[in-house]
């Protein structure tokens, strides 16, 4: 008896301390064996025919490969959780998301499971700590439909900085997918920009409000990610928070001496609180 409860440690080993059912009858385990390891605590239900082995503290990727094991044979994370394992969506973490290579209907409390027809070999992975998950294109095109332009487009530009995912690995899956909804949306967002902070979406309301030229945001020149460019003119802003600074008055004075040795910048006093006098400026210098 021993050994298969080491046996059982083993395999939960490397799936977040969590185990499935069917893979405890695989590794010779009977049910009256199962019943009696919940009684003495051994096991810990999280789901129905899902254990917690031993006193397994709470954690997100412990929910998320639990609800992976509840979902079914073939199951992988996927939508709004997968992005956020992937580190392409911010904020509060999602709750367990699933999409599993069947038609037969499944409920499991707390999860949302996705059921398909198949799911492609090559639109699923594992992540650095086994659980599997749909890979970063595949991701993308299943949050297309819902996600809104601007949070699309920065899904997909999150997707490219961490992830080096590019329109070719998009239009590969979309290919692989070709019934999906949502590749056309998701083919404007991967050709659009994207801004990532209060400070650009107030400087480009600013511009809008002095019917100033709109720059390009967030793209790559010569070499380095620029905030604000605008390529027929040839010039770029960059816009500067001040959390490394020791004030905001120190970081103030910084940028006025970047601006005086030639760098264009703004602060967000500049553009929320100095606006018209940054408009002026800027109107002189995209003429």
């Amino acid at each position: 008896m021993g050994s298969k409860f080491a046996t059982t440690a083993w395999i939960a080993r490397s799936q977040k301390g969590r185990v499935a059912w069917r893979q405890l009858v695989a590794a010779g385990v009977d049910r009256h064996t199962i019943q009696r390891w919940l009684t003495d605590g051994r096991l810990r239900a999280v789901h129905v025919g899902v254990y917690a082995v031993g006193h397994v503290a709470p954690s997100l990727d412990g929910d998320y490969m639990a609800a992976v094991l509840a979902s079914g044979e073939g199951a992988v994370l996927s939508h709004r959780a997968a992005a956020y394992k992937l580190a392409i969506l911010r904020g509060t973490p999602p709750p367990p998301e699933t999409t599993v290579p069947t038609t037969a209907h499944r409920r499991r409390d707390g999860i949302v499971i996705h059921r398909v027809r198949t799911l492609h070999e090559l639109d699923t992975a594992a992540t650095d700590d086994n659980i599997p998950i749909t890979i970063v294109p595949r991701v993308l095109l299943d949050l297309a439909p819902r996600a809104s332009p601007k949070q699309l487009s920065r899904l997909c530009h999150e997707a490219w900085v961490r992830h080096e995912c590019g329109p070719g690995r998009v239009e590969a899956c979309i290919a692989r997918n070709p019934h999906k909804p949502g590749a056309a949306r998701l083919r404007r967002a991967l050709g659009s920009d994207v801004t990532l902070s209060f400070l650009e979406d107030a400087f480009l309301a600013l511009l809008a409000d002095h019917d100033l030229p709109l720059p390009r945001t967030n793209i790559d020149h010569a070499g380095d990610t620029v905030d604000c460019h605008w390529p027929h003119l040839g010039v770029t802003v960059e816009l500067l928070g001040y959390r490394f600074h020791a004030s905001r008055q120190a970081f103030e004075e910084d940028v006025a001496r970047r601006r005086r040795s030639g760098h264009v910048a703004y602060t967000y006093g500049d553009v929320t609180e100095r606006g018209a006098v940054a408009a002026a400026e800027l109107r002189a210098l995209l003429r």
